[in-house]
């Protein structure tokens, strides 16, 4: 008779596990210029995410971390807009001008359904 409950109980357990929602994080899928690629100047980075990201709780920062002719120099916040894109996954992060020759980190925070906050970042060369 014990079995026949704890069977029972497993099982109703295992039914109600199964049918609680599992929250993921967004996670950066593709991004143009991708990690380490050394691009010619463009004024505008395209990012991708497995998941639909929450405007509200989406921040991206540019920083270029070295320029030639400049060694050692602090790394410079860049001037940036960001447009969410219509399904949601996608962001654009635009600048004014092409971005100059030089190296460049972006960094970039996001959130899914959870609003828990994820961040992460990557780098990559104009030349």
């Amino acid at each position: 008779m014990y079995k026949i409950k704890f069977v029972g109980f497993s099982l109703a357990a295992a039914a109600s596990l199964a049918a609680t929602p599992l929250f993921a994080h967004p996670s950066l899928v593709t991004a143009k210029p991708s990690a380490n690629a050394t691009v010619a100047p463009t004024n505008k980075l395209d990012l991708v995410f497995d998941e639909k990201v929450m405007p509200a709780n989406t921040r991206m920062q540019l920083m270029m971390t070295s320029m030639p002719g400049m060694a050692g120099h602090a790394p410079m916040k860049m001037p940036i807009s960001v447009m969410m894109g219509k399904d949601g996954k996608s962001v654009m992060v635009m600048m004014k001008k092409p971005l100059t020759a030089g190296a460049y980190e972006l960094r970039w925070m996001a959130s899914g359904d959870d609003k828990e906050v994820v961040s992460g970042k990557y780098a990559f060369q104009v030349k």
